[in-house]
């Protein structure tokens, strides 16, 4: 019996160290652990657990004009409706020549239902990043990143221009990660992303691989923050939300008054979304009003040196191609059953199929926001609907 009580004994021991281990992980972060253990894992309309956030305040224009869908096939209209419905779409919205042709909601939601779109934020900071130099607050793409971050102390990382954050070709290291000691998932649900990313080093020589990481526009809306003198979603209201007439957004914080996930996490409806389409559409122009410099719009929607389907954190679709990869550490690629039938798609993207399709061509933008899809087909609803665009009265 007595061999028994020391199995006991060292079994009561080891749950207590594994009990004072898993109370010190804990304490080491204790917003991370919470978030990990709770997150709402594709569930994106669960904005509620985003917490804390912090406001944008926007202005509500209802000027948007509705039209009926004369110039589109009603058959490709309902087969990218099935598609929307086959992936648990939140909202799908197809604007077309000047109106907004057709706008449907899942079961549950409306044209006021938030989202959590992911990486479809990156897309509004490179158009901030824009407003902020022609602002003067940043003198140009060729600034060095570090004249903002004085953390950046080394040779490597004072060679990284604001124009290799935008094109994802900083050469810095790459975090990836989904096991809970990850620091790309510390990175996603942390309470202090600047420990996180602040040490991180330069491996590369900037400017010259193309490597898709949250890290580069973390940077940056640092950097914005700090040129502008004002916190990240007040710049980002004054100078672009108030304007779009989308009404309020928010963005998500790592604490309370702490620093704003700028990778991912800004909290809109579809049609907030449509209203950003319209911006890089319609060259930075809201109405009458130039609110993004034209000129800067033209080269977030053109191909950097480092990938010929990358602009200013934006996706083009030209070259064409059938999967895009993101860097070397993620196997995760994204899909496309066919190269896209217009030659001049770009395309906001959001982990899991949050999407914002622009074809300038044809004066078309489609929205899709919705459950995230790991196996989202990219071709599906854009090409669908260019494929219906009625031309001369008929379907090419």
């Amino acid at each position: 019996m007595r061999w028994i009580k020391g199995i006991l004994k060292g079994l009561g021991v080891l749950l207590a160290a594994l009990v004072l281990v898993v109370i010190g992980l804990y304490l080491t972060d204790p917003p991370y652990w919470k978030r990990l253990a709770t997150a709402p894992i594709g569930e994106v309309w669960r904005t509620g657990w985003y917490s804390p956030q912090e406001r944008v305040p926007g202005v509500v224009r209802d000027d948007i004009v509705l039209g009926p869908p004369e110039d589109i096939d009603p058959s490709a209209l309902a087969a990218a409706q099935q598609y929307a419905d086959e992936t648990q779409s939140v909202a799908l919205l197809v604007w077309h020549k000047g109106a907004l042709r057709y706008e449907r909601y899942g079961k549950g939601f409306d044209r006021d239902t938030r989202t959590e779109t992911s990486s479809a934020h990156k897309t509004v900071v490179g158009l901030l990043t824009g407003a902020a130099i022609a602002d003067g607050y940043i003198k140009s793409i060729e600034q060095p990143a570090a004249d903002f971050l004085p953390e950046w102390d080394d040779e490597a990382r004072k060679k990284i221009t604001i124009g290799h954050l935008l094109t994802m070709s900083s050469g810095l290291e790459v975090i990836s990660g989904m096991n809970p000691a990850a620091r790309g998932m510390k990175l996603m649900l942390g309470g202090e992303i600047n420990r996180i990313v602040m040490p991180l080093r330069a491996v590369q020589p900037a400017g010259e691989v193309f490597e898709y990481a949250n890290t580069n526009p973390q940077f940056l809306g640092t950097v914005i923050s700090r040129a502008t003198g004002k916190r990240y979603a007040e710049y980002l209201s004054e100078r672009l939300w108030s304007r779009l007439g989308a009404g309020d957004a928010a963005v998500w914080l790592d604490s309370e008054g702490g620093t704003p996930r700028t990778f991912c996490c800004l909290f809109t409806t579809a049609r907030g979304w449509l209203r950003v389409g319209l911006l890089l559409l319609n060259q930075g122009r809201v109405g009458n009003a130039q609110v993004i410099p034209a000129e800067w719009v033209a080269a977030q929607l053109s191909p950097s040196a480092a990938n010929p389907n990358y602009g200013y954190l934006t996706w083009l679709g030209s070259p064409p191609g059938t999967e895009r990869t993101y860097n070397s550490k993620n196997p995760l690629k994204a899909f496309h059953s066919e190269p896209f039938v217009a030659p001049d798609v770009a395309f906001i993207d959001g982990f899991g199929g949050q999407r914002v399709y622009v074809v300038p061509s044809e004066q078309l933008i489609i929205v899709r926001t919705g459950k995230a899809q790991l196996k989202w087909d990219d071709a599906r609803l854009p090409n669908t609907i260019l494929r219906g665009l009625r031309k001369g009265g008929q379907v090419p």
